[in-house]
């Protein structure tokens, strides 16, 4: 009897064990079936065009597309500021100038069904960047697709277009870049006649090669960053693993030849040279962005007016103007932004004169802005951190001055370090530098880079001591100048910096 009832008790147990794992295990099923009902769907349909004169190009199916699911890129949260801050200046950063899927692992990878069909099901709820390529048809990138609880977000129907492949040396008929294209840039090619650039092109170099234009050049006008055409290497364009992107993979230069060139609404990057001109008596730039290259900009020669540039992580220079001889032309930069430049945000040798206003220094480890041979003005300008937010030099034999006006300059080693006989500096703000605010002395006879004096009157000085920040005839009496620096502002200039 006692045997029954302990056998009666046991199974009793076993029974409540057995129910309470089943109500866990569907507690736990409807817990995972509630998650994924709550999950977001990204969906689409790729079409493949062929809008070329080539019938064997025409597919059979839309099967065999990659569609790759990306993380969005963190945007520059220094730029950010900027572009909120100063919106004026510039180009906006997006996730069309930031992302390239290279820098990545994808968090999925699908291919096309015949009927070229892709879909992500069960996605947590966010932003993603989506990019679709296909050999021999190109490549596309959807930035900033959203998906959403509960809901399927059908892109509806991306075409794709057939690449063109350019692998001899000379293309001598006009040519048109066509908006949503890809063009695959194999080994240094010239480009004789016309080329148009539309929005949204794509052109991709290989590493060390060349590209040349010697006709005339269109391109649109600016609307957005996320219609901007782009140049850029070649490199795996079709990987779906993260590649390393170092200065070994970048193409070589893309150069403008002939009287004139008028580029904008663009977007340069990997590029040893990115952009540069040879000869060019016009020169004119706007609405660039320039990011992760050598040099961004380089003109050798002409008038230069430059606009709305966004340079931003080079190795050398943002914008190179090296005439190399004395020449009668004139530089403007205005409302540019020149971001983690490691040698020279801006440097200009041979200038008849220059003119930079309105822009935004940030973060040049060597100089902002170095002037040499030249004269110019310099003003409503934001400078901060570096070595030098001002280096002149070699300007004895220039009959003009440098006008340096309204900036705002913050934590340099050393602020600005004048030349030649004629400067005028005011109505600045100055705050702590490590070393100098302005510095003229010399090693060696003549023991000073200027010639005269230097007018520093009416700037604002953080400090109470300007002196002790001032290289001059009180630190070395073998100086034979002085920085004037009285009378000063007691307050901040509210007129100066970016207007």
């Amino acid at each position: 009897m006692k045997i029954k009832n302990f056998s009666r008790a046991i199974l009793k147990t076993h029974s409540y064990i057995l129910i309470s794992l089943i109500v866990l295990i569907l507690a736990f099923l409807c817990n995972s079936c509630s998650t994924n009902a709550n999950k977001g769907t990204i969906s689409g349909t790729v079409m493949l065009v062929n809008d070329t004169d080539n019938p064997s190009l025409n597919p059979v199916d839309y099967a065999g597309v990659t569609v790759a699911l990306y993380k969005i890129a963190v945007l520059d949260t220094t730029l950010v500021r900027i572009n909120q801050q100063y919106p004026q200046i510039g180009v906006q950063i997006t996730q069309e100038t930031e992302f390239d899927h290279r820098n990545f692992n994808p968090l999925k990878v699908v291919t096309t069904d015949a009927e070229g069909k892709f879909n992500f099901p069960s996605l947590t709820a966010g932003t993603y960047n989506l990019v679709l390529w296909k050999t021999d048809w190109g490549i596309r990138y959807l930035c900033s697709v959203r998906a959403e609880e509960k809901e399927n977000n059908n892109l509806g129907t991306i075409e794709l277009y057939p690449a063109t492949s350019y692998d001899s040396p000379l293309v001598n008929e006009p040519t048109i870049f066509k908006s949503d294209h890809s063009y695959f840039v194999l080994t240094d090619v010239n480009f004789m006649s016309s080329v148009e650039f539309q929005p949204r092109t794509q052109i991709f170099i290989n590493p060390a090669a060349m590209l040349k234009f010697y006709g005339a050049v269109i391109t649109p006008e600016f609307t957005s960053s996320q219609d901007m055409w782009k140049i850029t290497s070649g490199k795996e364009i079709y990987s779906t693993a993260q590649v390393t992107m170092d200065f070994d993979s970048y193409y070589s230069i893309v150069n403008f030849y002939g009287e004139q060139v008028n580029i904008k609404s663009g977007f340069v990057r990997y590029g040893s040279s990115a952009i540069s001109t040879a000869n060019i008596i016009n020169n004119n730039f706007h609405y660039l962005v320039f990011r992760d290259c050598g040099t961004a900009l380089t003109i050798n020669q002409g008038n230069v007016d430059v606009g709305y540039l966004l340079c931003s992580n080079c190795e050398n220079a943002g914008l190179e103007y090296t005439a190399n001889v004395e020449t009668y032309f004139d530089v403007s930069i205005s409302r540019c932004i020149f971001n983690n430049i490691i040698q020279r945000g801006v440097s200009i040798e041979w200038a008849d004169g220059y003119n930079i206003n309105n822009c935004y220094f940030i973060n040049n480890s060597n100089t902002a802005i170095r002037a040499k041979h030249c004269y110019g003005f310099i003003a409503h300008n934001e400078f901060f951190m570096g070595s030098y937010h001002i280096f002149l030099g070699s300007s004895s034999n220039i009959l003009g001055g440098n006008q340096i006006h309204y900036n705002n300059f913050f934590n340099a080693s050393t602020t600005i370090r004048p030349i030649g006989n004629l400067n005028n500096i005011s109505n600045n703000n100055f705050y702590m530098p490590s070393f100098y605010f302005i510095d003229i002395l010399y090693i060696a006879p003549t023991y000073s880079v200027v010639t005269s004096d230097v007018n520093a009157t009416n700037n604002y000085w953080s400090v109470d001591e300007v002196s002790q920040y001032l290289g001059d005839a009180e630190d070395d009496p073998r100086c034979p100048y002085h920085i004037i620096y009285l009378p000063k502002h007691e307050n901040p200039v509210r007129e100066a910096g970016i207007q």
